[in-house]
């Protein structure tokens, strides 16, 4: 086995702690990766180990005493430490605090083991592979077929019997669509309906409120009352398979 990696494990709690490391080496040997985990019941511990290791990946609780995990986090990135952090933690609402260590996933204890092996398999072929590809998809308009560029595409919001396409960066254009085929399309891409006339890219998500969600450029967009709950849910498991690093 040519690929190993060097991983760190924080929690506070022994049982836990037990289980991730152990998820942790099984679901990395799974792609035939070997995991040389280190496992730390205290971030003190931790900070000590990182004077004369190097961890490719470390796993932090969220909530340990003495200094909880995003403020670990945060004292890792002041550092200037090169490495990817994962958050473990059972509260979900505490997921934006993340935001600003861009931590590379977050990983729910309610759902451990479909949230971990989502995690490590999107780090196995994001940092571990050679490929790296742009997302497009294609989609036929009056004037042709037309060629989007998914990580650029922000939102489309619905004006009458067009759909405009809002990109970073780029000009706008519109598409004579109905917004289901649109959503339809897009869905695989992480699109979520937000309101029936809003689709936003979940990249660009940097907060979820009862009545909008703010993205990264700055721009707010209405959540409809009858779309809130099965948009945040569809979001959440965006972050849980996708990761948290947001555009901007």
């Amino acid at each position: 086995m040519d690929k190993i990696l060097n991983v760190a494990v924080c929690d506070d709690e022994s049982v836990a702690l037990d289980i991730i490391t152990a998820a942790v080496k099984k679901v990395f040997l799974s792609h035939e990766v070997e995991a040389r985990v280190e496992s730390f019941s205290r971030p003190a511990d931790l900070l000590a180990a990182l004077r004369g290791t190097t961890y490719s990946l470390i796993f932090l609780d969220i909530n340990m005493s003495g200094i909880d995990g995003i403020s670990l986090g945060k004292k890792l990135m002041g550092q200037g430490a090169e490495m990817d952090i994962v958050f473990v933690s059972s509260n979900t609402d505490r997921v934006f605090e993340t935001f600003d260590v861009n931590a590379f996933g977050f990983v729910r204890k309610d759902n451990f083991i479909k949230d971990i092996s989502g995690v490590i398999d999107r780090y196995v072929k994001q940092k571990m592979s050679k490929s790296d590809s742009v997302l497009r998809f294609e989609l036929r308009n009056r004037g042709g077929l037309v060629t989007v560029n998914v990580s650029l595409l922000k939102y489309v919001e619905c004006l009458r019997n067009e759909q405009v396409f809002h990109m970073d960066g780029k000009e706008n254009y519109s598409v004579f669509l109905r917004m289901k085929t649109l959503e339809e399309q897009l869905t695989p891409f992480g699109f979520i309906r937000i309101h029936k006339g809003y689709l936003v890219n979940c990249r660009y998500i940097t907060r979820f409120d009862n009545s909008f969600v703010t993205l990264s450029t700055g721009e707010e967009l209405p959540v409809g009352r009858s779309k809130h709950s099965a948009a945040l849910d569809q979001y959440l498991d965006f972050i849980h398979k996708s990761g948290i690093s947001i555009i901007g």
